[in-house]
């Protein structure tokens, strides 16, 4: 029959795409800047209606010009930008007003006026030339108000509040314009943990209700737990565009932030984590020496980074897959055997550790329990030949069926030094 296909119906599908609405907002091949100077230069970002993406990038990478060139306080300097499929740049501006709110970086007072008329300020793009407040405009004005907890501020003067408030008192002038783009730069950098809280979870709830938002984080957890995508602005440039895990990885933490860090999830939120182990400036010139450090579940991870900071190459033991001593390992780039997830070790990892131990020139063994899985980690440091420190005691830590003990005392009677903790350990080592 005549238009009808096999397999998938095309025509309903053109149908869609041709029917899609425009993104709220989009970056074609953006150059922005100021005056002759590009700061970005080819950003392409779309932002749709219902979802919040987060620009995340070292300071000074142009983020916040990305958001200036939507109100006109960056010059567009090549491609175009668009504001619900319009060239941002040709809309008047009292038009640009009523679709975009802003929260900008810096608020400050520069006239003294009660808070409610600061905030009522967002509804002069919706009146006519000198027309007053209607009923409807007050109510608009409450409700920005109490969505973001100023409402008891109404008579107090903007130039006696503290930078908390007015950057709550921004938002709720933003939130006034009834805007279907709002741009957040760093909206919570001044806020106390309560209202950090409530005014991200209030923007995850306006972009759940269609609001579509572009926001500045420093804080890389918290983009992880409120944007939808991230994108990375480094180098002049929007690079990474993505999920939050897709896209915060610990590869991108080196290559843009020049940090080691070990990311992984959050037990609440089930969102990004991000913990910064080290800066990769700090690690410079040539090691010390090599040390091998025998630890796991999280005990050595100190002891690993200081020994790292303070120029020494370490290596590490085996360690399980997802352990707080191998993720911290990963994050510095400590050579170790690497084992799956509670997998105990066999012959050819001992073999493995043996040959780190033999390259090393002392060897730590840390706190850690041991057991019949992970007793040849021991073994490989006693049995080494290296000058040995151990750290604490052996009591109440051998499940190995008294195996790791009998290592324990062979390698104090064969000179090895024991210490108190992790510190006196680290002074043991650097005194070698």
């Amino acid at each position: 029959m005549s238009g009808e296909l096999t397999g998938a119906p095309a025509p309903a599908s053109t149908a869609a795409v041709a029917s899609a609405p425009p993104p709220a907002l989009a970056y074609v091949s953006a150059d922005v800047g100021y005056g002759r100077e590009r700061v970005v230069c080819g950003a392409s970002l779309a932002v749709a209606a219902g979802e919040v993406v987060g620009l995340v990038g070292p300071n000074g990478a142009g983020k916040s010009t990305l958001l200036r060139a939507v109100t006109g306080d960056a010059d567009l300097l090549g491609g175009s930008l668009l504001v619900a499929g319009r060239d941002a740049h040709t809309l008047p501006p009292i038009e640009r007003a009523r679709l975009v709110g802003v929260v900008p970086q810096q608020i400050t007072a520069a006239f003294s006026l009660p808070a409610r008329e600061f905030v009522a300020m967002g509804r002069h793009p919706h009146l006519s030339r000198f027309a007053s407040l209607s009923a409807l405009d007050d109510a608009v004005v409450e409700r920005a108000m109490r969505l973001t907890d100023t409402l008891r501020l109404a008579e107090r003067p903007t130039d006696a509040l503290s930078g908390g408030d007015l950057q709550r008192l921004a938002l709720a002038q933003a939130l006034a314009q009834e805007p279907s783009v709002l741009l957040l730069d760093e909206p919570v950098s001044h806020l106390d943990l309560n209202h950090r809280m409530q005014i991200l979870d209030l923007t995850r709830e306006l972009a759940d209700r269609g609001m579509a938002v572009l926001a500045v984080f420093h804080d890389l957890d918290l983009a992880a737990r409120y944007a939808d995508r991230v994108a990375v602005v480094a180098d002049g440039r929007v690079g990474a565009v993505g999920a939050p895990v897709d896209v915060i990885t610990a590869a991108m933490l080196r290559d843009v932030f020049g940090v080691r860090a070990v990311v992984g999830t959050d037990v609440v939120t089930g969102a990004v984590s991000v913990t910064a182990v080290l800066r990769e400036q700090a690690v410079a010139g040539e090691p010390r020496g090599r040390v091998l450090v025998i630890g796991g579940s999280g005990v050595a991870a100190p002891l690993m980074r200081r020994l790292v900071l303070a120029g020494w190459s370490v290596s590490a033991g085996a360690l399980n897959t997802g352990d707080a001593d191998q993720l911290v390992a990963e994050a510095l780039r400590v050579e170790h055997v690497e084992l799956p997830p509670f997998a105990p070790m066999d012959a050819d990892a001992e073999i493995r550790v043996r040959e780190l131990a033999d390259a090393a020139g002392a060897v730590v063994v840390a706190e850690v329990p041991f057991g019949h899985g992970n007793v040849a980690n021991l073994r490989a440091a006693v049995e080494s030949g290296r000058p040995v420190v151990l750290v604490g005691d052996i009591a109440g830590r051998d499940f190995a069926g008294g195996a790791a003990e009998t290592l324990w005392a062979a390698a104090l009677e064969a000179g090895a030094r024991r210490t108190r903790d992790l510190d006196a350990a680290f002074r043991a080592i650097d005194q070698l």
